[in-house]
This record gives structure tokens, C-alpha cells and sequence, in this order.
């Protein structure tokens, strides 16, 4: 079914049926509090929808609410508002906007909003990059104890970017950092010690710094054990574990995260699969009900000789039930949209179905949104979240 008349099948027929879940009493009561103009309630509500917490998730109803607080001086709304400008999250990309809304949210001293700021700063929205003014937002942060902006900063000075080049200061950031088992700033002790940046040359520490910021699932930090064992840099040369490591580098292997499964609802016995419980099960997915449609889905798409007409009957079925309202087939079609089986891939309607089943209580249905995230653009979360709540009910 192609988007527009997804939309409207959904806006015509199934606004009734989303369960209560979709909206809770305690964002209807920050709601009314926000209305009246409570900043904190703006702020608090403002994030709800940030996070999709008892509402459905929605980045420009988020950004709506925040630019309210930010305006009255809010620190944490201000440092909302400006991520999105930066992000192009619910709002347009806007650099000018992003600085001056992560400004105002630095200006309280919290740490987390000097890194943020300092981030635009090193990598603007509109391409741009201050390393200089970042150095200092990093440093501000960094002497808060914040780990992150400790690792940002290490690698300025590695660099040289913004401040005079110093291995020594780099490496001390670093250490502070890793002592706290941050993965990136081991990797980048262990660049040091490769390249003998400011320290001896030591393949053997190195390794070290690799494996335990591999051990965490970091990428680069993958990527560059396996360079160590494909040539026997401080470790034994071992060609198998390299391209090991380097095909979990890639995301395939058991340190990446696993790639998400459909699920059954758990609230529900096994469907039976007898001649006759398959009968009665087909006549009431027939006659449109929901949980019907979902178990007949369910059962299709675990076949051991499930092939491409067979699940693409299933995604149909799962979308009957998710139009009806059903969290657990909302959650599944979403991934199918993002895998595209049984339908065209598309993820926007992958993320819109897995934003809904979240309003309707699904509760790892966040975790995979965020899954996800990085393989789409802004653009395409805007545009996800906007079919969301077109279809939601309760959406201002």
C-alpha cells in the first residue's frame, strides 16, 4: 500500500480504535499545567514527547513545547531546542538557532549542555567548525568531570585543531577517562601508543587498549585489533581472529547488537494449529479481528517454508491488525518495513509503525526506533513522526 493511502485508510477508520495507552493522565495533567503556562510542566512535557514517554514520540510537538520553557529561561529546554536545530530534529537545521539556544543552556554551567555546545561548535549544522571556541566549551565541561568532553577534547589537542598541538595533554585526558572505562578514549590511548605520540612506541599496550574498548563493542577499536592480529602487532599473528574482529566491526558479529527479531505477543497463548482451531482462526481473522489477524500473521511467518508470497500475506495481515489498533502487529510490520520483507522496504513507515506501537505500550518498541536511527536522516524521522501523529488520537 503506498504512503498516502496508508494514511488515509488510517486517518478515516482506526483513529478509535488506538488503545488509551497512546497518551497517560500524567502527560494530560502536565498538558493542562503547560497550557497555563508552567514552565516546568512545558519543560517536562516538552521531553514526554522527546522521548515518547506515555505519549507518542513526536520531535516537533517535543520541539514545540521546549521552545516555551526556552524562551522563559529554561536551561534544559534551551539545550533541547538546540539539539534540534542542530539535528534538524522537529525544526529546521539551523546553526545560527542551535548556537544560540546551546549558549543560553551553557550559560547555567551544567556540563552535559557545555559538550553539547561544544559539538556544534566543532561540527556545525551548516558545516562549519570552530575548533578553537569548541576547545573551550570542551574544557569548561571537561573540568565538570564530563568523560565525554575529557575524550573531545584529548583528540583537539592531539590533533592540534584549536589549540597547540600536545600529546602529553591528549594522553592525560585520556587516562582520566579511561579510568572510567570510556571506549573511545581507550582506543585513542591505544592510537597513541601505535604511532608513539608522546609516549614510547608499544604495540603490546596498544592491544591492550583495544581489546578492552573492544570488549564494549566499539567499532574502531575492532577494527584496529584485527590490524594487530592480521600482522602480529603485540599480539600473535592470527588472520582468523582479525577477520573476526573485523567482520564485528562491521556489525554482523556477537559484540555488535543484535540484529532485532519479530515478536510474538507474550500476553497470548501459542495459536493451536489444528485443522480446526486453524479454521476457526481463519474465520475470525476474516470476520477483522485484530488479535485473530496477528496469530494467523505470526503463524505464516514462522514457517520453516515461508517464502515470499507467504510473508508478504503475513505483512498484510499484520497490517490489518496494526490499522485496528494492535500494538504487537504495529511493532512487527515496523520491522518489516525496515527489513523490507513481505513489503517494500521503507523507513519512514518502519519508524511510523514502530512510534505507534510504542504509544500503544510496546515497551521495547524505543529501543528499536533508536535501533534504527542512525540509518535514517532527519528528514525521514520528521517525516515518520508527522504520519504518527496524524494518526494518533490526542495528538494537539
Amino acid at each position: 500500500m503506498i504512503r498516502a493511502g496508508l494514511l488515509v485508510a488510517l486517518l478515516i477508520g482506526a483513529l478509535a480504535t488506538l488503545p488509551a495507552t497512546a497518551q497517560d493522565s500524567t502527560a494530560d495533567s502536565l498538558t493542562a499545567a503547560a497550557t497555563a503556562g508552567d514552565v516546568a510542566a512545558q519543560s517536562a512535557l516538552a521531553f514526554r514527547y522527546h522521548r515518547g514517554d506515555g505519549v507518542v514520540q513526536n520531535f516537533s510537538t517535543a520541539a514545540d513545547w521546549a521552545r516555551r520553557a526556552a524562551e522563559a529561561g529554561d536551561p534544559a529546554a534551551q539545550n533541547l531546542l538546540g539539539r534540534y536545530h542542530h539535528g534538524g530534529l522537529g525544526v529546521e537545521q539551523d546553526q545560527a538557532e542551535a548556537l544560540r539556544w546551546l549558549r543560553a543552556a551553557a550559560a547555567s554551567g551544567e556540563a552535559a549542555f557545555l559538550h553539547d555546545l561544544g559539538r556544534a561548535l566543532e561540527h556545525g549544522a551548516d558545516g562549519s567548525s570552530d575548533p578553537a571556541a569548541a576547545a573551550e566549551a570542551y574544557a569548561s565541561a571537561a573540568g565538570a568531570g564530563h568523560l565525554e568532553a575529557k575524550v573531545s577534547l584529548g583528540l583537539l589537542y592531539q590533533e592540534g585543531l584549536g589549540v597547540a598541538q600536545d600529546f602529553t595533554r591528549a594522553r592525560t585526558l585520556y587516562e582520566e577517562a579511561a579510568e572510567a572505562g570510556h571506549a573511545r578514549a581507550l582506543n585513542n590511548l591505544g592510537l597513541l601508543y601505535v604511532r608513539g605520540n608522546g609516549v614510547p612506541q608499544d604495540y603490546e599496550k596498544a592491544a591492550q587498549f583495544f581489546a578492552v574498548a573492544a570488549e564494549q563493542g566499539l567499532p574502531g577499536a575492532l577494527r584496529n585489533l584485527g590490524v594487530m592480529y592480521e600482522n602480529g602487532f603485540g599480539v600473535p599473528l592470527n588472520e582468523a581472529l582479525a577477520a573476526e574482529l573485523y567482520r564485528q566491526a562491521g556489525g554482523q558479529g556477537s559484540t555488535a547488537t543484535p540484529a532485532p527479531q519479530l515478536a510474538y505477543d507474550a500476553r497470548l497463548h501459542p495459536p493451536e494449529t489444528t485443522p480446526e482451531a486453524l479454521e476457526t482462526l481463519q474465520q475470525a481473522a476474516r470476520a477483522g479481528d485484530p488479535v485473530a489477524r496477528f496469530q494467523l500473521g505470526w503463524l505464516l511467518i514462522t514457517s520453516p517454508e515461508a517464502g515470499f508470497d507467504t510473508i508478504s500475506e503475513a505483512a498484510r495481515l499484520f497490517e490489518a491488525a496494526a490499522v485496528a489498533g494492535y500494538g504487537p502487529a504495529m511493532r512487527n510490520l515496523g520491522l518489516l518495513y525496515f527489513e523490507g520483507r513481505g513489503v517494500p522496504q521503507d523507513y519512514v513507515l518502519g519508524r511510523m509503525w514502530l512510534t505507534l506501537a510504542s504509544g500503544a505500550g510496546q515497551s521495547d518498541a524505543a529501543g528499536l526506533i533508536a535501533h534504527f536511527a542512525a540509518a535514517m536522516t532527519p528528514g525521514q524521522i520528521n517525516e515518520a513522526q508527522t504520519l504518527a501523529a496524524a494518526w494518533a488520537p490526542d495528538s494537539p
